[in-house]
C-alpha cells in the first residue's frame, strides 16, 4: 500500500491535467478570437452615434440674433430624413399673446428669448425644442478658426444693387459670421427680400462647413456659455455633437425657408395667415396635443394673404 499511494497520486495528477489542459487551451484560443473580431466594430464607431438616431435626436431651436435690430431664425436638424432646414421669421411677425397681439421683435425685446419662443410656437403650433439668444460679437467667437462664408447673391440683389454694393463683377460675397448682420441691417430691402438673403446667409454658413461643426459648434457655445440667454444644457450639446456627427455621416441637405406671410408698410407687420400655419406644421413638428389644422383668430391673422391686406393697429402689449 505504500508503494501504490504515490504512484496513485501521479496516475491521477497527470490524468487531472490531460482533461484541464485542452479546455484551459479552448478557452484562451476563444478568447483571442472575441478580441479580434470586437476590435475593427468598436474602431467603426469612433466618432459617431453608436445607434441609429430617433425622434428624440430632432431639435427645433429659435436662434435670436441679439443686435440693435433683433433677428430671428428656426433651426430644425432632423436626424431622421436626415437634414437642416434654415427658417427665418421676419422680426415684424405678428404673434398671438394673452392680451392680444405682439411683434416677435417687441416680445423678445420686452421678456426675452423664452417667451418669444413660447408665443411663435403657439401662434404657428408647432413644438419649439430650445431656444438661444446670441449677440453677432458672441456668433464670430462661436465659428471661431471656420471659412468665411461665401454666398452668391444673385437672384437675392437686383443689378444696380450689386453695383451700389461694388460686387458687380463678382456677386459673391465673403463674410464672417459676426460680420454678417452688420451686412444685412445695411441692406434696404423688403421684409419679405431680406429674409431670403438672410436665409441664403445661414444656409451657407452651415452647408459649407457642416463637416466641422459637430466638434466646433458645441464647443464654441460652451466657449461663450457666459454671454448666451438659452436654455441648452451640457446634455443638449453633447447630444447635438452626436445628431450633427450623424447628419454629416448621412449627407443632409442643408435648406433654407421663409415663413409665408404678408407685410403691410402702413402697420409695419408681418401677419400670418392659414397658409403660414400649414407651412409649419410641414416643417416643424405640430404642439403636441394640438390640432394640426388650427383656425386663427381673424382679429390677428390675415385670412387670405392674396386679397387686399387689412390694416390693424400695432400691439402695445408685451
Amino acid at each position: 500500500m505504500r508503494k501504490s499511494g504515490p504512484r496513485a497520486f501521479w496516475i491521477s495528477f497527470f490524468l487531472t491535467l490531460a482533461i484541464l489542459m485542452p479546455l484551459l487551451g479552448a478557452f484562451v484560443f476563444y478568447s483571442a478570437w472575441q478580441e479580434r473580431e470586437s476590435a475593427p466594430a468598436a474602431g467603426s464607431q469612433s466618432g459617431v452615434p453608436v445607434q441609429r438616431p430617433t425622434a428624440a435626436n430632432d431639435r427645433t431651436v429659435l436662434v435670436a440674433v441679439a443686435a440693435e435690430r433683433p433677428a430671428f431664425v428656426l433651426l430644425r436638424l432632423n436626424a431622421l430624413e436626415p437634414a437642416v432646414t434654415v427658417c427665418v421669421v421676419p422680426a415684424e411677425s405678428v404673434l398671438l399673446g394673452p392680451g392680444g397681439t405682439v411683434l416677435l421683435a417687441d416680445s423678445y425685446t420686452s421678456a426675452g428669448p423664452a417667451r418669444a419662443a413660447q408665443l411663435l410656437g403657439e401662434t404657428l403650433n408647432i413644438s419649439i425644442d430650445r431656444y438661444i439668444a446670441i449677440t453677432p460679437g458672441s456668433l464670430g467667437e462661436v465659428w471661431g478658426e471656420l471659412e468665411p462664408v461665401r454666398v452668391n447673391l444673385t437672384g437675392l440683389l437686383e443689378q444696380s444693387e450689386l453695383d451700389a454694393l461694388g460686387l458687380a463683377g463678382d456677386p459673391v460675397l465673403s463674410l464672417q459670421p459676426g460680420e454678417a448682420t452688420a451686412f444685412l441691417d445695411s441692406l434696404d430691402l423688403p421684409v419679405a427680400r431680406l429674409a431670403r438673403v438672410r436665409g441664403a446667409v445661414w444656409q451657407a454658413a452651415l452647408r459649407q462647413q457642416l463637416e466641422s461643426l459637430p466638434t466646433a459648434l458645441p464647443a464654441g457655445l460652451r466657449a461663450v456659455s457666459g454671454s448666451l440667454l438659452t436654455d441648452l444644457t451640457a446634455a443638449d450639446l453633447y447630444d447635438l455633437a452626436d445628431t450633427l456627427a450623424w447628419l454629416v455621416k448621412e449627407g443632409a441637405e442643408v435648406t433654407a425657408e421663409t415663413v409665408p406671410g404678408r407685410y403691410d408698410t402702413h402697420s409695419g407687420r408681418y401677419d400670418f395667415a392659414q397658409d403660414s400655419i400649414a407651412f409649419a406644421t410641414r416643417m416643424f413638428p405640430p404642439a403636441q396635443g394640438a390640432d394640426a389644422s388650427p383656425a386663427p383668430s381673424a382679429s390677428a391673422v390675415v385670412s387670405d394673404p392674396l386679397q387686399p391686406e387689412e390694416t390693424l393697429t400695432p400691439a402695445t402689449q408685451p
